[in-house]
C-alpha cells in the first residue's frame, strides 16, 4: 500500500492564492527518466516508479494548497532552463501527464482537486518552455480557476 506524505515531506516553494491562481515548484532540471518522449523506450518498472513519484509529489503540493474541490480548472506548465539548447516542447508530455494525473485524476494518486483531468474539468495547454539566463532548471505549475 503506498503512503501518502505530508506536503512537507517535498521541500520546495509552494505559493499561496493570487490574482492569477495558486502555482508550485517541481524542482526537476529535467522530466525524469522513464516520463520524457525523447528517452528510449524505459522499463515498465522505470516508468512506473517515476510516475508514481511524480504524482505524489504533485499531490503533496496540490493538498497543501488547501483548495477544496473546484469544478473546472486550468494547469499551466512551464519548464524554465538555464540555457538555450533546443527543446521540444512535446517531450516532456509523460511528464505533464503525469503532474495532470496527480491534481485531478479519477483513481490513483491524485489530489482530486477537480473530478477528472479531462477537458470537461481541466484545461492543459502546451508546456512553454521559458530561458531565464542561470537560473536553476526547474518545471513551474500554475492552477487557475475556470468560470
Amino acid at each position: 500500500m503506498t503512503q501518502i506524505p505530508e506536503a512537507d515531506a517535498y521541500p520546495s516553494t509552494v505559493t499561496v492564492e493570487t490574482p492569477a491562481g495558486w502555482s508550485f515548484i517541481l524542482d526537476y532540471p529535467r522530466p525524469p527518466k522513464g516520463l520524457s518522449a525523447n528517452d528510449r523506450p524505459a522499463h515498465w518498472a522505470i516508468k512506473h516508479g517515476a510516475t508514481q513519484d511524480v504524482r505524489m509529489e504533485v499531490f503533496a503540493k496540490t493538498r497543501a494548497l488547501k483548495l477544496g474541490v473546484l469544478e473546472k480548472i486550468r494547469v499551466e506548465i512551464t519548464w524554465v532552463v538555464g540555457d538555450k539548447r533546443h527543446r521540444d516542447e512535446d517531450g516532456p508530455d509523460p511528464f505533464c501527464k503525469a503532474i495532470y494525473d496527480g491534481i485531478g485524476s479519477d483513481r490513483g494518486i491524485s489530489a482530486h482537486l477537480v473530478e477528472d483531468d479531462t477537458p470537461e474539468f481541466m484545461e492543459k495547454p502546451r508546456l512553454v518552455i521559458r530561458y531565464e539566463k542561470g537560473v536553476r532548471p526547474h518545471f513551474e505549475v500554475r492552477i487557475t480557476e475556470v468560470n
